[in-house]
């Protein structure tokens, strides 16, 4: 533990921005940011596009399951999210996977997880892998794979040879042996189960994240813990009012 902590821009910056956006994220990597989270799902057409939901509702207001129409009958729809911010992000529309790495080329050394959600593994089997790592070719050297899905993730590391993280779908013994045998480079860990004492947390070769934390005191706690990796939706903020965030990498 080195008493610092990183953190990830968790769907870019989702209090300021519609979550997911190519304008949040920009904002994060403008502020400084050296990690991002964002999650996929593919159009009926085989498209990777930004979201972390199947369905677009939340973003643009109207009932579209990604997976059951084109990249065409979507890419012109508000995703503002107005719900949230009224018309003040109507410019914004869902982003591509390949929009997004265009966008990380001109960061190359900020690190990406990508989060390959199971409703589209669901839709696409294990073609989704595929499909994501492919749009990602540009900035393959950025990228983490990351998913709840065990199986997506040993075929991702066996076929690609990129690194992998497992979003734990619950604390327990039985995955702290899957954790062991796939050995994946990260794991994630959401605070409503993760451990509270140090000594609980698996050892391993791995780095550990833990999510999603918004305050500076659950921060410092977390990062008492020994996670040096945190996500938050508070990125910006959250960075200034830290007094254990790593700061060596402000621009």
């Amino acid at each position: 533990m080195t008493g610092r902590v990183s953190l990830v821009a968790h769907r870019g910056q989702p209090l300021s921005f519609p979550e997911n956006s190519l304008e949040g994220f920009s904002h994060v990597l403008k502020t400084g940011g050296q990690y991002l989270e964002t999650d996929v799902h593919i159009t009926s057409d085989g498209i990777p596009v930004l979201s972390h939901d199947a369905n677009l509702l939340k973003l643009t207001g109207k009932q579209i399951i990604v997976a059951d129409h084109s990249y065409d009958e979507i890419k012109h729809m508000s995703a503002g999210y107005s719900e949230r911010f009224g018309d003040q992000f109507d410019h914004c529309r869902i982003a591509t996977v390949k929009q997004f790495s265009e966008l990380l080329k001109d960061w190359p050394d900020v690190i990406c997880f990508i989060e390959i959600k199971d409703a589209c593994l669901n839709y696409f089997g294990l073609k989704a892998v595929d499909l994501i790592i492919d749009a990602l070719q540009e900035i393959h050297s950025q990228v983490v794979v990351i998913s709840f899905n065990y199986d997506a993730l040993e075929y991702a590391k066996s076929n690609y040879d990129c690194p992998v993280g497992w979003v734990l779908p619950e604390w327990s013994e039985q995955n702290r042996l899957k954790s062991s045998v796939l050995d994946p480079d990260y794991l994630l860990v959401n605070t409503k189960f993760c451990p509270q004492e140090t000594a609980e947390i698996w050892p391993g070769s791995w780095e550990w994240v833990v999510y999603t934390i918004n305050s500076d005191e659950d921060l410092g706690h977390y990062a008492g813990l020994g996670f040096e990796l945190i996500e938050t939706n508070r990125f910006s903020e959250l960075k200034l009012e830290s007094k254990v965030v790593d700061k060596s990498n402000d621009f």
